[in-house]
């Protein structure tokens, strides 16, 4: 992959993990609004404003402050950040050590990521992204898999130029060979 596309990818990937994916209401009365991004929630309720970072939420769960579904629905958001943080890693160790080619883990853990952090919305609110618990906008979560795709189109893209240069390269030794 050209640096230009890989440092694309990986402005794309850091937008990915900065930007806000979720948003959401709490409780059908609207006991507080929030704004999620990876690794911090913007929240405000009747109680106040409060910034929850990923690790304060980790460990309230560990602690057990906080349990059932709402626990399932903060791991299954760490996971999806774990993946997103795998994939820039990978993108940068490739980039780093001057490997090309085999993008495919870099776009399954992209997609993990999107749908850890969709999963994480419906363990909270439900099937429909709505229900008791509030209500979620995943808005995030398009964006992710949009990244997903570019990197698979990217990874296509970069397979036919290496087949139309090994082409290229064996019609010159057939020219060779003839002389």
């Amino acid at each position: 992959m050209p640096a230009k596309n890989e440092s694309l990818l990986l402005c794309l990937l850091a937008a990915a993990l900065i930007l806000p994916v979720n948003i959401y209401l709490i409780g059908e009365e609207g006991l507080g609004a929030g704004l999620q991004s990876s690794f911090f929630r913007y929240q405000q309720t009747y109680l106040g404003t409060s910034v929850i970072t990923l690790a304060d939420d980790l460990g309230y769960v560990t602690s057990g402050i906080i349990g059932g579904r709402s626990a399932l629905s903060i791991l299954l958001w760490a996971l999806g950040t774990a993946f997103l943080l795998a994939a820039a890693g990978y993108l940068i160790y490739n980039r780093y050590n001057g490997v090309t080619g085999i993008r495919r883990p870099l776009v399954l853990l992209t997609i993990g990521g999107a749908v850890a952090y969709l999963l994480s919305c419906v363990a909270q609110c439900g099937p429909t992204l709505h229900g008791p618990a509030g209500f979620s906008i995943p808005v995030g979560v398009p964006l992710i898999f949009a990244i997903a795709v570019y990197t698979l189109k990217v990874e296509e893209d970069e397979d036919d130029e290496l087949e139309h240069e090994e082409e290229g390269e064996d019609d010159w030794e057939e020219i060779e060979e003839e002389e």
